[in-house]
């Protein structure tokens, strides 16, 4: 029964039990763990109609941005994959979250925001179409940028100061510290004379590294930062080989293959034992700029996941679990082994890749949309492989 609940909604498009229920519930979780501060309150909207953006790394950055709405809650899109789920899907559906599938372009999703412009709600979109996983901007999805020209309706950008370090994408435990919420002057797309300049303003808006946050807004305490360093470091920056970095208590890193030994601070920085501070990110991107090796050369495996579990997402967007199969990644395709059943991808065939939470894969084609689970490996790694294999880059034998 629970299964295919929905609440009743107003007229706006929300459900006021469901909205005071999360007011009471999930904001009081989210101050606790982020302690958010609202900075330039005059400029944060309370109705609609109007869009909000910003920066995204944080799971909670959606409630974080809902801190202040006391009076109705925000509408907006979010990733399919929450509503693969019974009870978020619930709750997002009753105050007018509409899934989306990440960089697949849907008609139906215009719509959508066409209708809750009609409700005069507050639209939270994420142009960034998906976390950060080092804190530095991604590149803004145009037809997001579009749909706030085309609108006719203010566009709220919001600076999310600490998201990134208050809980990196990678990482098992969040931090605690106070992230800084500072509303930007809203842009109206009529005050510019094209579009290409009102563009660049939104880029620029939100077009800040969150590896440095102002002072004030980086952690003050975890009691295991590295837990999870892994899935970011998915190479020995030394020797190159993958699945080597690992970290035993959730404090201190090492290398398996390498003399490479730090401590990790609750600011997501290493420290040396001579007490030299190492950013993560320059590591990963040293482990970015290595050439990719074969995990196999003599059968052309450039990396493999055995055991993980498949899903299908079927015609109607509900995520079908299958079995357990083994996974190969090749120059120029991806295979997936599921006892007799056999999912063989042409790289040239896959249109859209993108990892949901930190370990599942998407992939779409034009026939279908397979998801991996990835849990053991890096999913990032599997992703910037296909990437760079899909861009014609060969891989070496060894390092």
């Amino acid at each position: 029964m629970i299964k295919g609940f929905r609440f009743k909604k107003n007229e706006r498009g929300y459900s006021n039990k469901a909205f005071i229920f999360m007011r009471k519930t999930i904001i009081p979780a989210t101050r606790y763990v982020f302690n958010p501060r609202i900075t330039n309150r005059h400029n944060m909207p309370l109705t609609g109609p109007c869009f909000i953006y910003g920066n995204h790394s944080n799971y909670f950055d959606p409630f974080i941005l809902n801190l202040g709405m006391v009076q109705e809650p925000t509408a907006g899109v979010m990733t399919r994959d929450q509503f693969h789920k019974t009870l978020p899907r619930i709750f997002m559906d009753s105050i007018g979250i509409v899934p989306t599938s990440k960089y697949v372009p849907e008609p139906g999703i215009i719509r959508s925001v066409i209708k809750m412009i009609e409700q005069r709600r507050m639209i939270v979109i994420f142009p960034e179409g998906g976390r950060r996983w080092d804190g530095k901007p991604k590149p803004l999805i145009e037809t997001t940028l579009k749909l706030f020209w085309k609108m006719g309706i203010p566009v709220h950008p919001v600076q999310i100061h600490g998201s990134h370090l208050g809980w990196p994408r990678w990482a098992d435990k969040y931090r605690r510290g106070s992230v800084e919420l500072r509303f930007m002057n809203p842009l109206n797309a009529s005050d510019y004379d094209d579009y290409d300049s009102f563009a660049k303003t939104c880029r620029e808006l939100i077009s800040f590294d969150e590896y440095y946050p102002p002072e004030d807004a980086y952690p003050k305490s975890c009691s295991k930062p590295a837990a999870g360093i892994q899935r970011f470091l998915y190479r020995c920056p030394d020797t190159g080989v993958n699945g080597a970095i690992y970290s035993p208590d959730g404090v201190h890193v090492y290398s398996r293959e390498s003399a490479l030994s730090y401590q990790m601070n609750v600011n997501s920085r290493l420290i040396g034992q001579d007490g030299e501070t190492v950013s993560i990110i320059d590591l990963h991107e040293k482990i970015n700029s290595m050439p990719m090796a074969f995990k196999r050369p003599e059968t052309g495996v450039v990396l493999e996941k055995p055991g993980s579990q498949i899903y299908m997402v079927d015609d109607e967007h509900q995520l079908v679990k299958l079995d357990r199969a083994y996974v190969e990644l090749f120059t120029n395709r991806l295979l997936i082994s599921m006892g007799s059943q056999t999912f063989d991808l042409g790289l040239d065939e896959i249109r859209y890749i993108s990892v949901e939470q930190n370990h599942k894969l998407t992939v779409t084609t034009s026939d279908l949309t397979l998801q991996i689970d990835l849990k053991g490996k890096s999913a990032l790694q599997w992703q910037k492989y296909i990437d760079r294999l899909k861009m014609g880059e060969q891989p070496v034998k060894s390092l």
